[in-house]
């Protein structure tokens, strides 16, 4: 087996022949996921609301952003009221890459939001 310190004269190491071969990079990527359910039996339908924001330059390259989030209310008859505010902020990473990718940040938001109504709720004691 030879060492890799002791390569013949004249010949590439494999690190020499892969820091002559491009670097890859990928576009910027947010994945936000959020679950808001209400089983409950109030009379009213309850309030809920998802609000995401992705800052991130119009040409982005080697970063990731991801958040995920749950928020659960079971039993009662009184008002349900959910609200989530997620914020993204991301930036560029520097590439030494010779074609980097110049294509817009690739953005998954994904809210699920349910209801249910319970009127077995109100038939339990105050």
């Amino acid at each position: 087996m030879i060492k890799p310190q002791y390569v013949l004269p004249g010949l590439l190491s494999l690190g020499a022949l892969l820091s002559l071969a491009p670097s890859a990079s990928a576009q910027c990527v947010v994945a936000d996921v959020a679950i808001q359910a209400a089983i409950h039996g109030g009379e009213n339908p309850a309030q809920q609301s998802n609000d995401v924001v992705i800052d991130a330059p119009q040409q982005c390259v080697g970063n990731t952003s991801v958040h995920s989030s749950r928020q659960v209310q079971v039993g009662g008859t009184g008002e349900v009221r959910q609200v989530r505010q997620s914020r993204h902020q991301i930036s560029s990473q520097s590439s030494g890459a010779r074609n980097p990718v110049t294509g817009p940040t690739v953005a998954v938001p994904v809210g699920v939001q349910v209801d249910v109504y319970n009127p077995a709720d109100r038939l339990r004691a105050p």
